[in-house]
């Protein structure tokens, strides 16, 4: 009857301690806000509804961020330096970082990622990009995404079995008749990465 009562209680303790700290939840931070601009927004993956983002904030798997009208963000990742800026309204929702997996719903942002050992994945409404170290643009809204490469090579692909390797200094629409992938003038280069303000390609609504 005590190995009973014994064996009850330690139930009762483990999952009161699951309640308290997320049982199963990964509590280890996948990088931080290094800077922000105007209205930024994060929504924890515990919580139900979108908060105020704070400078030096951590980013959890299961956040999401976006920003608003003349607002940007700048994601450091821990386990590299790699950054992640957003432009102004860019959804951006960290799936699982330990698979990688990355979700932009819409908007613009700059992806400047060190070498991987394992390919970072960024899904958005009409494929998937693959990146294994690059800087790369991706523009996006519900019917279209737009790679742009300036160092590197990413894939992008929009069913499985499908793919196109977009190179530096070349762009792919999604939307592009037969996977037609275009050169970027340097000077044009510059300015889709070179000013604090992105100007969108397609329209990020």
């Amino acid at each position: 009857m005590k190995s009973k009562i014994r064996v009850f209680a330690s139930f009762c303790l483990m999952v009161g301690v699951c309640l308290l700290t997320g049982c199963g939840a990964d509590s280890t931070p996948i990088g931080k806000l290094a800077g922000l601009q105007g209205k930024v927004d994060v929504k924890p993956a515990s919580a139900e509804a979108f908060a105020t983002a704070a400078v030096q904030q951590q980013i959890f798997t299961g956040d999401s961020i976006r920003t608003a009208d003349d607002a940007k963000a700048e994601i450091q990742l821990t386990s590299d330096d790699s950054r992640i800026v957003l432009s102004s309204n860019t959804f951006l929702e960290v799936r699982n970082f330990s698979e990688k997996d990355l979700r932009q719903m819409n908007g613009i942002a700059v992806y400047k990622i060190s070498p991987q050992n394992r390919e970072l994945k960024i899904h958005t409404p009409s494929g998937m990009a693959t990146v294994l170290g690059t800087v790369l643009r991706i523009d996006v809204n519900d019917k279209e995404t737009i790679v742009t490469v300036e160092e590197g090579k990413v894939g992008f692909s929009k069913k499985p079995g499908h793919q196109v390797v977009i190179e530096s200094g070349k762009q792919y629409a999604s939307t592009a008749e037969e996977d037609a992938i275009i050169d970027i003038d340097p000077l044009e280069l510059e300015k889709l990465f070179g000013n604090d303000n992105l100007a969108p390609i397609i329209n990020p609504r």
